[in-house]
């Protein structure tokens, strides 16, 4: 399976999905999907990599261990965004009524996969 397939089933499997990315540290997309083509998946990754970037510092800064998972709730939408390997991550866009656990199961299930392909 390519990145362009694995998020594709990411964002059928759950409900209210918008889009998903794979992004690298430096706010450049790897691959990317989108149910609604008017959101730029791509564009909200990159700039959600510099927040995925200061959390990593600040965990690591307190003593909390490596960043897992960030969560970024906005009147619009909501942004899960999970590591993975070192250097990068995924993000999966929802719309407010979107199933939350659902999409942070799938991420979960699909980053052993995202590393293979990385």
């Amino acid at each position: 399976m390519d990145f362009k397939s694995l998020l594709q089933k990411i964002v059928e499997n759950v409900d209210g999905a918008i889009g998903a990315a794979v992004i690298g540290e430096d706010g450049i997309a790897i691959d990317k999907f989108s149910a609604k083509s008017e959101f730029d998946i791509t564009a909200a990754g990159a700039e959600y990599s510099t927040i995925i970037s200061s959390a990593r510092k600040a965990s690591t800064s307190f003593g909390l261990g490596k960043t897992n998972e960030v969560l970024i709730s906005t009147e619009k939408a909501t942004m899960i965004m999970m590591v993975v390997g070192t250097s990068y991550f995924v993000t999966l866009a929802l719309s407010l009524d979107g199933n939350l656990g659902r999409g942070r199961l799938e991420l979960k299930k699909a980053i052993p996969e995202l590393e293979k392909l990385l």
